[in-house]
């Protein structure tokens, strides 16, 4: 649950200009780091950030449900620029409310003032003729709405941003329906019959919560996943002493633990992991029979190779199911929900006064709802439909000057940091603007059009073409796909990057002159 302690209150920057140098929709981690280093990387201040939400924080503020937790280790789930010497954490498995309290005090440190909140802007469009971006946007709350221009605009939204739907009628349920990213607090889950939707990250991280005030639990999953034992983390008072006090530990400490999870990355490779999926297969039977209930062991061993899915860290999950509350109905779907009861496809009836939904994300719905247009008109939707989710490094699309996408297709890692991801993807776009800026900043009077920076096409199918053959050595679309990383109308993986982090620090940290084409400068 929320506690006081997250109660804040942000006060809106004024947006009274027609025209910023950059604007960033999305204060999220990815959204705070860009404004962020704008300003410490290149003294650049005309920024402007929107925020469709009250707060910062992104995922983290709106996902308030009971456990929610980080599954990276703390020291690497925090920015390289501001170490969380300062933050006395239970464990390295930093809690939402922690993760929240955390990004605060980064937003004071760095005097974060410049974000408008409870603003969301619904299109964006390019002009080829004055070098622009002019974008739409809306207030929240009243409606209205108003026009602003930018010559950079960086998209910060993230993927997991819009919750699936029901897959399921849920108009005739006389309970309560909300998604574990839109919790409801107003909603008691005391002696009630709880109903739990899905089993990946966010369920099991609730369902050891929930048992304990419920009634009865009942969690439908439709398919399976590969539920680990979570590693022991440098948890202890001397460890902490360590980070606090002695300067540079903190940075040791968070290198050594990025090459460790680095070292899991290998797993993926058909051919080089093979054998550590076995070994991991071995782990989790293991792991199933000492903390699982004997009744469920087969149903929770996976049915796919380990690695197609993102692993999910037990942090209490198996031990929960020997409560004799919770009832799971593995390999099933719900079909509808009516009355006081449940369906399911397999036609069990289950009596509910709430349902959970950890039914994940519309990943795939890129950017939804805005809307981008380049020059000619066309969606940047479009384009990534037309061209098989075609992008440069996840951050450049061709035909789309000055824009940056943060966290784009392809970027996403399954066993590291996506602050990380972010951060490299930062430093590339700033090498990339640093000569725009400086113009900025030093002539009064820019020409028409104004000078712009974008991927050529042959940059961007070089890049697309090596995507797509280093997937195919991965295990992600083998046998099509089995979880949300891969595209099942095409087969493809459209949401992790193919190699390793250390290869994306590198790529990203020297882009190549020649793979871009700049104008007015």
């Amino acid at each position: 649950m929320v506690s006081e302690k997250q109660v804040i209150t942000q006060s809106s920057a004024v947006d009274d200009k027609d025209h910023y140098g950059v604007i960033i929709l999305g204060a999220g981690v990815s959204g705070l780091a860009a404004n962020i280093q704008l300003k410490r990387k290149l003294g650049f201040t005309d920024v402007l950030c929107y925020e469709k939400s009250n707060d910062i924080g992104g995922t983290w503020n709106a996902n308030r449900y009971p456990g929610a937790a980080c599954d990276i280790p703390f020291s690497v789930y925090s920015f390289s620029f501001a170490p969380p010497v300062e933050h006395s954490v239970g464990t390295q498995w930093a809690s939402q409310p922690e993760i929240m309290s955390y990004l605060h005090s980064v937003q004071r440190k760095f005097d974060v003032k410049n974000i408008v909140f409870g603003t969301l802007c619904t299109e964006a469009s390019y002009s080829r003729e004055t070098g622009l971006w002019t974008l739409k946007i809306k207030d929240v709350k009243t409606g209205v709405e108003r026009v602003r221009t930018c010559n950079i605009f960086i998209s910060a939204v993230g993927g997991l941003a819009n919750p699936n739907l029901p897959p399921f009628n849920v108009d005739d349920f006389e309970g309560s329906v909300f998604h574990s990213a839109e919790w409801d607090q107003s909603v008691s889950l005391k002696d009630k019959d709880v109903v739990v939707v899905g089993n990946g990250c966010s369920a099991a991280q609730i369902v050891p919560e929930l048992v304990k005030d419920v009634k009865s639990l009942t969690q439908i999953a439709r398919s399976r996943q590969s539920i680990i034992r979570r590693p022991k983390a440098p948890d202890s008072k001397v460890m902490y002493w360590l980070r606090k006090y002695v300067p540079g530990f903190g940075y040791l400490l968070r290198a050594l633990i990025f090459f460790i999870l680095e070292s899991f990355f290998l797993i993926s490779d058909i051919t080089k992991g093979a054998k550590k999926r076995e070994k991991t297969l071995e782990e989790m039977d293991k792991y199933i029979k000492d903390t699982a209930p004997q009744k469920y062991w087969d149903d929770l061993k996976p049915d796919f190779d380990v690695a197609a899915k993102r692993r999910v860290f037990d942090s209490g999950y198996y031990k929960s199911l020997n409560d004799p509350k919770i009832t799971l109905l593995q390999d099933d779907s719900v079909v509808n929900a009516k009355g006081d009861q449940v369906i399911t496809k397999n036609g069990v009836k289950v009596k509910a006064d709430i349902i959970v939904l950890c039914t994940g994300f519309r990943v795939r719905d890129f950017l939804f709802p805005l809307k981008i247009y380049n020059g000619e008109g066309v969606s940047l939707q479009d384009c990534l439909k037309e061209n098989k989710v075609a992008t440069f490094r996840g951050t450049c699309v061709q035909d789309f000057p000055n824009y940056f996408w943060l966290m784009g297709p392809n970027t996403a890692t399954g066993h590291s940091s996506v602050i990380f991801t972010s951060e490299c993807q930062i430093t590339m776009m700033l090498k990339l603007i640093k000569p725009i800026l400086r113009k900025i900043s030093q002539v009064k009077l820019l020409p028409v059009p104004a000078p712009s920076v974008e991927v050529t096409a042959e940059a961007q199918a070089r890049y697309n073409a090596d995507v797509r053959k280093e997937m195919k050595n991965k295990v992600w679309e083998k046998d099509g796909g089995v979880s949300w990383y891969v595209d099942q109308e095409t087969g493809l993986c459209t949401t992790l990057y193919p190699w390793s982090q250390v290869h994306f620090w590198w790529k990203a940290s020297w882009p190549k002159e020649s793979d871009f084409k700049r104008l007015g400068m």
